[in-house]
């Protein structure tokens, strides 16, 4: 039997607290139909711990009827080490499960490394579904790898409130075509829409058809915030839902988002209204017997969108093809069209005097944030390859036959051991950690956040901003509700200390294994720290450092003299 023993990058405790947690805990022995068992025989009645470096396997979906089902996974003894490890199973007929939970009440879900995936690698339908209504969803300090391919959370009942945070979903949707998954997607059977979706802190690495769908313009939605995500590869849009009494998206680091182009004759989506056209990534309406000015705040601010050149060189490419064969032309969708679109509603909802709340802007374009991991660059390329032909075929309505099958064309998913097992790897090992990097090195990007000198996007690579974030939240909520589109000074200053580097200081060799030279660090306090910022180590004054007792992966090493402090990234690999 094959099992998956992979060490997931964890994040910083969740945001918010839940007062439901009064159960006992019951720690669960590892293995296939553990879990199940263990949750059919004590329902809500306990809190179900998993064992940090340990594989379970799901024998059926899991299943919540009026109880708040809270599975966490344990922290693992040494930092950094190997969380517990979740993986879903095959029916009868050799299919896997079309979800992992079949949620009918609350559920919570933490620290835990999810594989949707069965043991031949082939990927589950959905990953999570909550079919009550008025329930909670909470998922922190989580790995999804791979996800799902049509839907990850999903809510079929009305007034849901859904936290996602801290997590790194990998893997969502497929490689066959541009119109697939809907990563959180709500509906109900009575028009009600969810209660409020939080995504923070997040990064989203390989994404589907598009990362919100509220039910195109059929069901209000109450609040949706997404603060602080890193978009790493996405085929399509983000936000799929019209009505909302209350929305933010700010400080959301997005590259090569929404690359699949559209043809002018499917104008408008969502809906239908030629009276309509010309969506942007950032769906907003007025709703019924809304009365002007309207008080509701949509707040667009603080995002970098990047698309790659060779996007934007493929569509010339396609639109001289269409020109020619007398076809619709193509283009790529903005966060937001320009003021003087005047054949776009929320370009004139964001620039009128009915809409006071109505805030665009501070949006960095088209700048690469250079990745730390030369790896994504790679992907990206066959991104763009991948999206030719599917163009082709899916906008242009050319025939299939004109292209190798789908399965033949680029392969862009993010496997990190498709080296070791060609050419996609294997879905059902995944030996590799870390699993991904979201570090980068553009100066405009690591100061672009609406809190001054802070970084866009996924807060959990940074964990000396996200420190500072962190402390100024509630300030930092309140400055935005208010309007406010200017930058907060919340007192954090990356560049106040003096760098090290420039009197010497040096460490080597990295990657290390188990002997850590220090240079030009006389009567220096040097601190290991793990990836979010969690003290595993301190020692003083020595030139040489036994990290033998260290597990393999990435950590941060402070180095402080006085006020002199530099902090560099070290990777251990034996």
């Amino acid at each position: 039997m094959k099992k998956i023993y992979t060490t997931a990058l964890l994040a910083i405790c969740l945001l918010f607290g839940y007062s439901g947690m009064a159960q006992t805990i019951l720690v669960v022995n590892p293995g296939i139909g553990t879990l199940n068992a263990a949750i059919k025989a004590n329902g809500g009645n306990k809190i179900y711990q998993l064992k940090a470096g340990e594989w379970y396997g799901l024998d059926a979906p899991i299943e919540n009827v009026d109880f708040h089902l809270q599975i966490i996974g344990a922290e693992p003894a040494v930092v950094g080490g190997k969380p517990a490890t979740l993986q879903t199973g095959s029916d009868v007929n050799g299919a896997p499960f079309d979800k992992m939970f079949d949620s009918k009440g609350d559920i919570t879900l933490r620290n835990i490394y999810f594989v949707n995936a069965d043991l031949n690698a082939q990927v589950g339908n959905q990953f999570l579904v909550e079919s009550t209504a008025s329930t909670h969803i909470i998922i922190d300090r989580c790995v999804l790898q791979p996800v799902s391919v049509a839907t990850a959370v999903s809510g079929v009942a009305g007034f849901i409130k859904t936290y996602f945070t801290n997590n790194l979903a990998i893997g969502f949707g497929h490689q066959i075509s541009p119109n697939d998954g809907h990563f959180f997607a709500y509906s109900s059977n009575d028009g009600t829409g969810l209660d409020s979706l939080y995504v923070e802190n997040n990064t989203f690495v390989c994404m589907g058809m598009n990362m919100f769908s509220g039910n195109f313009a059929s069901q209000v939605n109450n609040y949706v915030n997404f603060n602080h995500n890193t978009f790493c590869m996405t085929k399509s849009q983000i936000d799929w839902a019209d009505f909302k009494k209350e929305q933010y998206w700010t400080n959301n680091l997005m590259f090569d988002l929404q690359t699949q182009p559209y043809a002018t004759n499917w104008q408008p989506m969502p809906g239908g209204d030629a009276a309509r056209p010309k969506p942007n990534l950032i769906y907003a309406d007025t709703l019924k017997g809304e009365t002007l000015p309207s008080q509701r705040p949509v707040f667009v601010e603080y995002n970098s969108h990047y698309r790659a050149p060779g996007f934007w060189s493929l569509i010339v490419e396609l639109n001289t093809f269409s020109k020619a064969n007398k076809l619709p032309g193509l283009y790529l969708y903005p966060l937001t069209w320009p003021k003087d679109s005047v054949d776009c509603r929320e370009a004139q909802m964001f620039n009128s005097t009915g809409f006071p709340r109505f805030k665009y802007g501070n949006t960095i374009t088209d700048v690469d944030p250079q990745w730390t991991d030369a790896k994504i660059y790679d992907h990206e390329a066959n991104f763009i390859k991948w999206t030719k032909p599917a163009t082709f075929v899916h906008a242009l309505g050319q025939p299939a036959t004109n292209y190798p099958p789908a399965t033949e064309w680029a392969q862009w998913w993010w496997i990190p051991n498709a080296s070791i097992h060609p050419p996609l790897g294997d879905l059902s090992i995944n030996d590799v950690w870390p699993v991904f990097d979201g570090t980068y090195k553009n100066n405009q990007t690591l100061h672009g956040s609406i809190e001054m000198n802070v970084p866009l996007g996924d807060l959990n690579w940074y964990p000396a901003a996200k420190t500072a974030w962190k402390a100024n939240k509630a300030k930092i909520d309140t400055y935005i509700k208010a309007g406010n589109t200017g930058q907060i000074d919340i007192g954090y200053n990356p560049t106040s200390a003096k760098s090290m580097k420039s009197e010497g200081f040096n460490m080597f060799p990295n990657p290390a294994q188990n002997v850590l030279n220090i240079s030009g660090a006389r009567n220096a306090e040097i601190t290991f720290m793990n990836i979010d910022g969690r003290v595993i180590k301190t020692v003083r004054n020595v030139s040489q450092v036994n990290i033998s007792d260290l597990s393999n992966g990435s950590y941060l090493v402070k180095v402080a003299i006085g006020d002199n402090v530099s902090v560099q990234k070290l990777l251990i690999a034996r």
